[in-house]
């Protein structure tokens, strides 16, 4: 009975000091950290398991109470068991979230659920002393070891509410997370659901935001880290909360939300559902509305630029995150206010989540996207006029410690400028029904006030970079709202339009400079503005126009400070203004003066006669300011060219004659200019740029005036044959010095070449021809209209030119020539005599496109060019009327077989010629297509093409190589800005477009099975064109990156045995291609991936079950019969294809690289289960492979393939398990043996022999050889297939006895066979190993030469007997010794008496 007691006594609890509490508390921890599967489901019954859960968090719970006492804040204990309640929280967050996916366990959730509240009260107790500034405090005057214990325990307790945060537990209905752990209690009869209960506090935000503010250095990203985690729970809550809401309005509020299961099984427990739904919807709005108004005033404080950084940013990220979702109004002033902040990390998340990170400082285009998806779901939550009340201020109400626009720093006005005039723009202001008019007139005004805050004075940087952007801002609301522009010719307003030009011309921007220009443009064009009359439909007059305007006063300063930049002072900055300036009024009066009225028209005022002689000394200006030497005046002046005669309509407006002098002039320097940069001396691709926009503008406008000849006889110039000239030096561009160093000149020559063609559509010209000389005619050429005039000199001479670089330049040209008309017919305007002429020699612009397709000089932007040209070809003809029969047909017999079998662009000139004869004679009126006889040609070429046409009409729609061909460009100039919507699909196919790329991707989603292998062949082409093109082809199609990964496992089984086949065929280019594209494929593939099911051994045939086995066989197949191809570029691929199927069949054959657990609670027998499936398929894969390699792969004719299936074998040897080589460990024994020998280089062997029979060097013979002997056989017992085969021996113990004997005659074999002593040394090692550890091996029946261990006992001796050296002798004496240990007692006499009579 006493013993007892004690027993008991000694089990009871007892007080330890704080040294062992403590130690005691991290070994418990640390069992809880190691111990994922502490709570396991499958392994304990549910109340087991709760009971264990409870029961830990409660001892947990109770020991951080009891330890965590006054003055024992910097103790080890609590350090402990605050380390202890981070694991808790842990492993009981994994089990509450599992508890979560099953029904009937609300009690134990219940539990959980308490035990995880108590801990984040715990952990709030600990962090709040920390958030009020005061958590500090306690450590003055301690050490600095009690000064790192608290630092360790609030990092625990911050891993605690990262924890609790990031679980389903931030779902709770009674918002114990964010209540710092105080949970509540509602009725059960009240309407707000569990998502509205959640939304109550944020007690928990304010305590981290203020451990975010006030924490040491060392543990603020803990801080940072808890707070983002909480942010992530409040977004899963409202998340939450929008989808219930969503349920709500579509009938559905009785659908299980994301965490909390239905717990009325009655569905007919509250009739009146419809109130129900409508108090729940109201409820949700209160609650995120009370949390808005309570998060508000927090973020507030917390982005104060007082503040650290990480207060701020957390700020920023929660307006971004959460706050944008609940209050959109007041997210958005406050991001506007963080844009400005001075930590880049802050402001790069404000202006992202705003939308103006990429376009802040660009220039506004209204026919793109400029913000984001998310600004885009910003701008339809609040309208324009609510954002300028809430941040420029219209309201009355101020908010204290909220600044408005006027107090932001100056980035933070510049990203506001941008999104306010982001939101005016967007649909829900623009085309909604909002009335925005007063709205727009505080934005305009506001921006006039910063304009006139900043007039006068030195500018910074900054201050320069928000001009900059409310000049845009201004332009674009000027050239939208007459109402804008009313109010900027108002006398009343702090900045006037009087303002706006002289800050033209005076700014040190020259951005700012450039769109105030601009806005004076605008306003001068709007007649209406001018006018004194109330009605608005009186006549237009000229003079009253020019009066009021102060047109002519900005023109003639303008003129004089052009006139400035040629003498040796000059104001940069003034004259770029200058030029700008003085080409919007140039532009405005050009224009007004062809709407003026009937009696303006006979007007010779001397105001209107100095205008156009102020106006033509500026063209002239202009002009000459081409060539100046700086680069920012000359590019100003080709802009101010193209602004001066730009013009909206269709046809160029008539040429006025006073302009006649001013503008020969500017051809003349316009040529010398294009001239000059495109030497060799002084080539710039970037002027040569402007120059060539300028020069396609001017030729446009001057073609009412081509035959006008010069009233004055000083002038040198005349306008028409300046602009011959003009035009025979844009195509000198083509092929020149600067389009060597920018290929894309080459597109800008054919648009300006377009815009010149296309100047006057539907003119009557008196020298058109019909007929065209077969060579190229100069004075022919000068005498034609415009559009035919490009169009002869383009097919007679630059297409068909000697220099390549000419023959690729005109590609694009070509392009911009029939995109331009198939974009003007898809708009009807087919009776414009460019359409028609175009349209015309379509067959000439198809013909040119396929031999600059084939030539093989060709460069990325040609090909792609050509590929673009031909679906404009098609688009144009389907506009018209044409069916695309003939040239579908034309095109795919180029890109398809021939009677020759080859592509008609490969063809010969005899071969092409007889095939036109056999054609002609079966149809003569079929249409000629002169694409054969190409020199040099090769089927490489044609590559991508063919495969795409053999797409098309393997899917039976010829009109998808249409849509194949630009899906397969990717040169950067198509994805231009300028160029994204002239040369798109849409653009150039029209209405024959088979559908977009998004539409073709789907619509070829069904025979993606076909394409996917062909696609991949051509993508791993050997001809660098052929993978280009098929490549972005690839790209368009599946997506890329993961999407195409996706593509092909989707279709592996039907890729993987097409490229197979693909790998052994006859075409050399398909072999290379395929086996890359295999080498690529397998990469990471599993058994079941490869079809599964069991061991097959031989592939007899095609008919047979495909499954991985045979898979498996046929890859090795393809790969040794390409390492051994005739061309060197499929052995090349083979040994890539080598090397992959090496890694992959390895990795198919290690059983631990393929197990794994991604399940936390998966059973043991369940993973037990899982182990075994993927056990017996590592079997299953080293059965087949090593069965083939021993038979087959060994005994490949290739070295190289030789080598590969030996090193596969040997991977395979390292990894596998005794039960899965033990099928082959036989052979595979005999293979390693006899690769001993014949792996080791013939020349050792023959040295060897040599060093033997040297009489000449010093010492015995023998002795050298036996030197090199002993050499030898240690560099072959020290090599990987000697360490193989030492692992197959000792696997050999460990498999049953009929495979041991199997052994048996395998030694025999190799010795009697093996040509070398190293495999002669190898086996008798083995035999002693062998008989040392599986003597049973040797016991057979019998005494005769048929027993095995009698003959093996043979060969040793006789073996022993012939070998000459004397390390293989003494190996081969002691097996010999071994062995007759195990062999019959009369063989063994046998051997000793012949032995006694040789040698006795």
């Amino acid at each position: 009975m006493e013993t007892h007691q004690k027993a008991l006594l000694s089990c009871c609890r007892k007080k330890v000091d704080e040294f062992t509490s403590a130690k005691a508390l991290k070994f418990v921890a640390k069992m809880l950290e190691e111990n994922p599967k502490l709570f396991h489901l499958c392994d304990l019954q549910i109340d087991e398991s709760d009971v264990a859960a409870v029961s830990i968090g409660s001892l947990t719970l109770s020991a951080f109470g009891d330890l965590r006492q006054p003055g024992s804040s910097g103790s080890a204990a609590v350090e402990s068991v605050a380390s202890l309640l981070n694991a808790l929280c842990l492993r009981l967050t994994m089990f509450y979230d599992a508890r979560m996916k099953q029904s009937g366990v609300e009690t134990s959730r219940a539990r959980i659920r308490q035990i995880l509240a108590k801990s984040m009260v715990q952990a709030s107790a600990v962090l709040a002393p920390m958030s009020s500034g005061h958590g500090g405090s306690s450590t003055l005057g301690s050490s600095a070891k009690t000064a790192n214990t608290q630092l360790d325990i609030r990092d625990h307790c911050y891993g605690v509410v990262c924890t609790l945060a990031r679980s389903t537990f931030c779902l709770d209905e009674r918002g114990a997370l964010y209540d710092c752990g105080n949970s509540r209690s509602f009725p059960e009869n009240t309407n707000q659901t569990h998502f509205n209960r959640t939304l109550k506090s944020i007690s928990t935000a304010s305590m981290l935001f203020g451990c975010v503010a006030n924490e040491v250095e060392m543990l603020r990203p803990r801080a940072t880290s808890a707070l983002d985690a909480l942010l992530s729970a409040y977004v899963r809550v409202v998340t939450s909360t929008s989808e219930n809401a969503r349920r709500i309005d579509d009938g559905k509020s009785n659908t299980k939300t994301e965490s909390i299961p239905t717990t009325s099984t009655n569905p007919w427990a509250d009739i009146r559902i419809n109130d129900a739904v409508v108090d729940k919807k109201n409820d949700n709005t209160k609650e995120i509305d009370g949390l808005s108004r309570s998060l508000a005033p927090l973020l507030w404080t917390s982005s104060r630029r007082s503040q650290p950084k990480s207060s701020r940013l957390a700020a920023v990220r929660w307006s971004n995150e959460l706050l944008i979702h609940l209050d959109a109004k007041n997210a958005i002033h406050l991001l506007c206010f963080l844009s400005g902040d001075d930590d880049a990390t802050v402001s790069m998340i404000a202006k992202k989540a705003l939308g103006v990170e990429s376009s802040l400082g660009d220039d506004v285009t209204f026919n793109e996207t400029e913000w984001s998806n998310s600004s885009e779901a910003i701008l339809s939550s609040v309208t324009f006029t609510e954002l300028m009340e809430t941040i420029v201020g219209r309201a009355a109400e101020v908010i204290p410690g909220r600044p408005k626009f006027a107090e932001f720093v100056v980035p933070a006005k510049a990203a506001t400028c941008r999104f306010m005039l982001q939101s005016l723009f967007s649909e829900g202001s623009f085309y909604g029904q909002e009335s925005c008019a007063s709205a727009v007139d505080d934005y305009v005004m506001a921006i006039l006030g910063t304009f006139a805050d900043y007039q006068g004075r030195s500018l910074s940087r900054e201050e320069s970079d928000l001009l900059d952007e409310c000049s845009i801002c201004l332009e674009s609301c000027v050239s939208t709202f007459r109402e804008t522009r009313v109010a900027l010719t108002s006398s009343e307003i702090c900045y006037g339009f009087n303002d706006i030009a002289g800050q033209a011309v005076l700014s040190i921007s020259s951005k700012t400079r450039r769109h105030l220009s601009r806005i004076m443009g605008c306003l001068y064009e709007d007649h209406c503005l001018w006018n004194d009359a109330s009605d608005l439909s009186e006549k237009f007059s000229i003079s009253q126009w020019l009066e009021k305007s102060g047109l002519l006063k900005n023109a003639e300063m303008c003129r004089e400070i052009l006139e400035k930049a040629f003498e040796s002072s000059f104001v940069a900055c003034e004259v770029h203004g200058a030029a700008f300036l003085g080409s919007s009024c140039l532009r405005a009066f050009r224009l007004g003066d062809a709407n003026g009225t009937a009696e303006d028209s006979h007007d010779v005022s001397p105001t209107i006669t100095k205008c156009w002689s102020v106006c033509s000394r500026i063209v002239n200006l202009l002009g000459k300011g081409l060539m100046h030497a700086d680069e920012v005046i000359g590019n100003a002046c080709a802009q101010g060219l193209v602004i001066s005669f730009s013009y909206d309509g269709h046809d160029a407006p008539i040429l006025n004659p006073f302009l006649y002098e001013g503008f020969a002039l500017a051809l003349n320097e316009l040529n010398s200019a294009l001239k000059k940069f495109n030497s060799i001396d002084h080539a710039d691709p970037t002027r040569a740029s402007t120059l060539i926009r300028a020069a396609g503008v001017l030729l446009a406008a001057s073609t009412s005036g081509a035959g006008s000849r010069s009233n004055t006889e000083d002038v040198s110039v005349d306008l028409g044959p300046a602009r011959l000239q003009c035009t025979e030096a844009l195509f000198s561009i083509l092929g020149g010095a600067a389009y060597r160093k920018d290929e894309e000149l080459s597109l800008a020559v054919g648009e300006a070449l377009a815009a010149y063609a296309d100047a006057f559509g539907n003119a009557k010209w008196s020298n058109e021809s019909e007929i065209w000389p077969d060579d190229y005619d100069e004075v022919f050429a000068f005498d034609l209209p415009p559009h035919q005039h490009v169009l002869y000199t383009l097919f007679q001479r630059e297409v068909t030119h000697t220099n390549p670089l000419k023959r690729n330049a005109s590609a694009a040209v070509l392009l911009a020539l029939v995109a331009h008309a198939s974009r003007q017919a898809n708009l009807g305007r087919m009776d414009r005599a460019m359409v028609k002429q175009v349209s015309k020699n379509i067959n000439l612009f198809q013909n040119s496109f396929i031999k600059l397709l084939s030539d093989p000089k060709s460069k990325q932007l040609s090909r792609e060019s050509c590929c673009r040209g031909l679906a404009a070809c098609r688009g144009l003809a389907h506009t018209l009327g044409d069916d695309g029969g003939i040239l579908n047909e034309r095109l795919l017999k180029a890109f398809g077989q021939t009677t020759y079998g080859g592509s008609a662009m490969i063809e010969t000139e005899s071969q092409a010629r007889e095939r036109r004869n056999e054609r002609d004679g079966a149809d003569a009126d079929f249409p000629e297509t002169e694409i054969g006889g190409a020199a040099g040609i090769t089927e490489s070429a044609l590559g991508a093409f063919r495969e795409m046409a053999a797409a098309a009409i393997s899917l039976g729609r010829p009109d998808t190589v249409y849509s194949l061909l630009i899906l397969s460009t990717s040169h950067s100039a198509w994805l231009a800005p300028r160029n994204r919507d002239k040369y798109n699909e849409r653009s150039l196919l029209g209405n024959a477009r088979a559908e977009n790329s998004v539409s073709v991707r789907n619509a070829l989603r069904p025979h993606l099975g076909k394409l996917v292998p062909r696609l991949l062949r051509a993508c791993n082409d050997p001809n660098k064109h052929t993978r280009e093109q098929m490549n972005s082809l690839w790209v368009a199609l599946t997506g890329g990156g993961a999407e195409s990964r996706a593509v092909i496992t989707q279709n592996f089984l039907s890729t993987i045995d097409a490229l197979i086949q693909d790998a052994v065929c006859s075409s050399w280019r398909a072999r290379a291609g395929a086996c890359s594209a295999i080498s690529d494929i397998i990469v990471g593939r599993s058994w079941d991936e490869l079809g599964g099911g069991g061991v097959v051994v031989d592939d007899d045939g095609e008919k047979m079950n495909t499954t991985a086995s045979i898979r498996l066989i046929r890859l090795w197949r393809s790969a040794l019969r390409a390492l051994d191809d005739v061309r060197l570029v499929v052995r090349e691929r083979g040994e890539v294809l080598g090397r992959s199927l090496r890694a992959l069949t390895i990795r198919l054959c290690d059983p631990s690289v393929l197990i794994s657990s991604d399940d936390t609670f998966l059973s043991d027998s369940d993973q037990m289960k899982k182990d075994r499936e993927i056990e017996v398929q590592a079997e299953y894969a080293a059965a087949v492979s090593l069965g083939w390699l021993v038979k087959y792969g060994l005994n490949a004719p290739c070295p190289e393939a030789t080598g590969i299936c030996i090193s596969c074998l040997l991977g395979i040897v390292d990894v596998s398990k005794p039960t899965t080589l033990q099928p082959v460990l036989a052979e595979l024994c005999y293979a390693l043996l006899m690769a001993m020998s014949g792996l080791e280089p013939a020349a050792l062997n023959y040295l060897q022999v040599r060093a033997a029979g040297d009489s000449n060097s010093g010492g015995s013979g023998n002795d050298r050889y036996d030197n090199l002997e002993r050499i030898r056989i240690q560099a072959a017992m020290s090599g990987p297939i000697a360490t193989a085969l030492n692992k197959c021996l000792e696997m050999v113990k460990h498999v049953d006895l009929e495979t041991q004997q199997k052994l048996v005659p395998v030694f025999d074999s190799s010795l009697r066979t093996g040509a070398g002593f190293a495999t002669r040394a190898a086996t008798a090692d083995a035999v002693s190993n062998l008989s040392n550890s599986c003597p049973s091996a040797f016991r057979f029946k019998g005494i005769s030469s048929v027993n095995p261990t009698v003959r093996l006992l043979r060969a040793l001796y006789y073996a022993s007997e012939r070998e000459r050296g004397i390390t293989a002798k003494d190996k081969m004496t002691h097996a010999l010794g071994n062995l007759a240990a195990l062999a019959p007692g009369s063989s063994v006499r046998q051997l000793v008496i012949k032995a006694c009579k040789r040698y006795c």
